[in-house]
């Protein structure tokens, strides 16, 4: 009797060895080993394959969404309006420093197209001048004038009747073609105050005159100058 159940489990090994897929046990457990059953899926025989089977049985899910929300919209038109966006930004930010160039452009070019003010043309008196005042006596004058810009100043004398009186002459000269003389005799002492009317190298005007001693007077004179 155990002669025969021995050479049955020696015959129950042998059939289970034959019907084992010995090529593939690498892959396989022991139970598939025995029961000659083999997984459906193909063990992976690259890296590449390692990897993706990993992927694929990892629980997380990395499926797109096959549809967006309402709001949404589609990738490639949300970066198209992001890079519209954005050109017209820089657009906007071009124009504005373009702005603000041409306006310091512009206000440069009027400051530097603006011409000063014209410069009047003060009339000349330097020279030698001659006067002939008119009043209860006959005075004449011979002075000698230096202009510098607008001030005047010289000498010359005075010749009242038979008598010549040494002087002295400051003044101003003016835009408008005017000018004013205050002439001051030595011996008397007396200031004449000249208001000029000048045309070309002539002269006319009034004056008002002024003693030392507190007596005043007016008159008019007529000039030229000789030199």
């Amino acid at each position: 009797m155990s002669i025969a159940l021995f050479m049955f489990f020696i015959a129950f090994l042998a059939v289970t060895a034959l019907s084992a897929d010995w090529t593939n046990q690498q892959y396989l457990s022991a139970d598939e080993l025995i029961s000659g059953e083999e997984k459906t899926s193909k063990a992976p025989t690259t890296p590449q394959q390692s990897r993706a089977l990993r992927e694929n049985e990892s629980s997380m899910d990395w499926s797109m969404p096959k549809t967006l929300s309402d709001t949404s919209k589609d990738p490639k038109a949300s970066r198209a309006e992001a890079e519209a966006a954005s050109i017209g930004a820089e657009n906007e930010s071009a124009s504005t420093v373009d702005n603000a160039t041409s306006e310091e452009n512009a206000t440069a070019m009027a400051e530097t197209t603006e011409l000063p003010p014209a410069e009047v043309a003060l009339p000349s008196l330097g020279g030698s001048w001659s006067f002939a005042l008119n009043d209860s006596l006959q005075r004449s004058m011979a002075l000698t004038l230096f202009q510098k810009d607008d001030q005047l100043l010289g000498a010359g004398k005075m010749r009242v009747e038979n008598s010549t009186i040494d002087a002295t002459v400051s003044g101003q000269v003016y835009g408008n073609g005017t000018a004013r003389l205050d002439i001051i005799t030595i011996n008397p002492i007396d200031l004449y105050m000249f208001y000029l009317n000048l045309n070309g190298e002539m002269a006319s005007g009034d004056y008002d005159a002024l003693s030392a001693s507190g007596k005043s007077w007016t008159g008019d004179f007529e000039g030229v100058k000789t030199a």
